[in-house]
């Protein structure tokens, strides 16, 4: 039987979290829905919880599954899911009462394909940021959502990067590419066969959301704020930011996603989103050579910097350095483009092994 919604939730070890998911689901004022939780191999006791919680109610399905990664255990979900909207939720945050009400009636009103919202930074019990979508209009149709949506989400242009080298605002700023934040068309995702990519494991949502979005057709953008992200210590995407090798394994794997996906949009649409995140690649090879400058156990320096050269010298990522032009005054933070434009490797990883040294932390702020 078909419903109105379906909403996917993989997870993995969050034995402490997933009730309060559930229970806010529970909760909602809308109640043509299913909840489909894909147990991901947990060893902890979130398998006991998600049977908890089917046996409460009879719109719960659980899926249990050996571990093979978040993007195995959402395809699991989509392909058993029966509504006409999809939402991917994690099973660590939670949301207002009134969220699935809302997204599906303008969804219906809008005759949206896609809804588009914003969200909360939860941490400590408390919300600490309120994040809405920074976009100027409140619908986007077929090649606008393109040019202009798509963008948003998949990364940095390298114009964004002279602006972020000349102080202006935010120059950095992405929407956030999480999937919670959408709500999709379930027949876009299915005629289209539009999956996760099995092998990412962080940086599969913004791929996803991509592609997803390069099939849509009515896009609306609603101002307001329903989910709540749990900041956690232990979550997949904070592990990932502390482990270097893993996270040039993802760049490695974001770049061929990114390069696929451009030449399906281009051949299919005839619409050209390249230089939207090549300053995503220039600005992963200087983070790149921060974080494998600084030492990790069992790796030698010379082997890190053999790392670095791994992904410095790919010809994708050495043709982004190429076609970025440097606009700014000379300045400190100028100097490490400087240095990866003129191929100086060895220098910028030696530069930025001794700003480790004096503790600089590279950011992009």
């Amino acid at each position: 039987m078909s419903v109105a919604l379906s909403v996917v939730i993989p997870v993995y070890n969050i034995e402490n979290y997933l009730g309060k998911c559930l229970d806010s689901i529970l909760a909602q004022t809308f109640q043509d829905y299913e909840v489909i939780v894909v147990n991901d191999g947990s060893t902890d006791r979130t398998a006991d919880v998600c049977d908890e919680y089917a046996a409460k109610d009879a719109r719960i399905r659980i899926i249990h599954k050996e571990n093979e990664g978040v993007s195995v255990a959402r395809n699991t979900g989509i392909e058993v899911a029966s509504g006409e909207y999809f939402l991917f939720f994690d099973g660590d945050d939670f949301m207002e009462p009134y969220t699935m009400e809302e997204l599906y009636k303008v969804a219906k009103e809008q005759q949206a394909d896609t809804v588009v919202y914003g969200y909360h930074r939860y941490e400590d019990g408390k919300v600490k940021e309120t994040c809405y979508p920074r976009f100027e209009q409140a619908i986007y149709e077929n090649d606008v959502i393109v040019k202009e949506v798509l963008p948003a989400f998949i990364g940095l242009s390298c114009d964004k990067i002279n602006d972020w080298l000349n102080h202006k605002p935010d120059a950095l700023y992405v929407e956030n590419p999480a999937l919670w934040r959408t709500m999709t068309s379930a027949r876009i995702i299915k005629e289209n066969n539009i999956r996760f990519i099995p092998n990412l494991k962080v940086g599969e949502d913004t791929l996803f959301i991509a592609t997803y979005l390069s099939f849509a057709k009515r896009c609306y953008i609603q101002q307001k704020c329903y989910y709540y992200l749990v900041t956690r210590e232990t979550s997949t995407i904070f592990v990932y930011e502390k482990k270097p090798l893993q996270k040039l394994e993802g760049k490695l794997h974001q770049l061929s996603a990114r390069l696929e996906l451009t030449a399906d949009i281009k051949k299919r649409r005839n619409i050209d989103i390249d230089a939207t995140w090549r300053g995503t690649v220039v600005m992963s090879a200087i983070e790149m050579a921060f974080l494998l400058s600084k030492k990790i156990e069992g790796h030698s320096y010379r082997e890190r910097y053999q790392l670095y050269l791994s992904y410095a010298k790919l010809p994708e990522v050495e043709k982004s350095v190429r076609d970025y032009h440097i606009q700014c005054k000379l300045q400190v933070k100028k100097i490490p483009f400087l240095l990866l434009k003129k191929k100086m490797y060895g220098m910028l990883f030696f530069a930025t092994t001794l700003l480790h040294l004096v503790h600089y932390e590279f950011s992009r702020s």
